[in-house]
């Protein structure tokens, strides 16, 4: 059988413009601060293993900590993000403990939702259209 030559489509990535990234099997979805989506080539564990500062909060999302809008606590089974394109991202449940202490706040004690704002000074949105993960 014979191989054709394809082009080897590099995406280079500058990290600070990375919102977060979804995975699924072996491609990942890649969501910039400019509104665009790119599809990878590349698992979730490469990209985690290359950049440090992102927080795994899922089996399916990384996200950029410096790109988190606020923190929903509903449970302690039951949490997610709101990045700041408006994507509300869930938090695994095993991980929801280890994402709120790498935040900084403080667990409820009592049932009942809490939403922690990370940024206040975003009080508006990115223009992208708000996506449910």
């Amino acid at each position: 059988m014979k191989r054709l030559a394809a082009a080897q489509v590099q995406h280079k990535f500058d990290p600070e413009k990375v919102i977060y990234l979804t995975g699924d099997v072996n491609y990942c979805t890649v969501y910039l601060l400019n509104g665009k989506t790119v599809l990878t080539s590349r698992t979730l564990k490469w990209y985690n293993d290359r950049w440090p500062q992102f927080m795994r909060v899922h089996k399916g999302s990384l996200v950029n900590p410096e790109q988190i809008h606020s923190c929903v606590v509903v449970s302690s089974i039951v949490a997610h993000l709101i990045m700041r394109n408006g994507a509300r991202l869930p938090i695994g449940r095993r991980r929801i403990s280890e994402v709120v202490e790498q935040l900084g706040i403080d667990m409820p004690k009592a049932s009942g939702t809490t939403t922690h704002v990370i940024k206040p000074e975003w009080n508006t949105f990115l223009p992208a259209q708000a996506r449910i993960a």
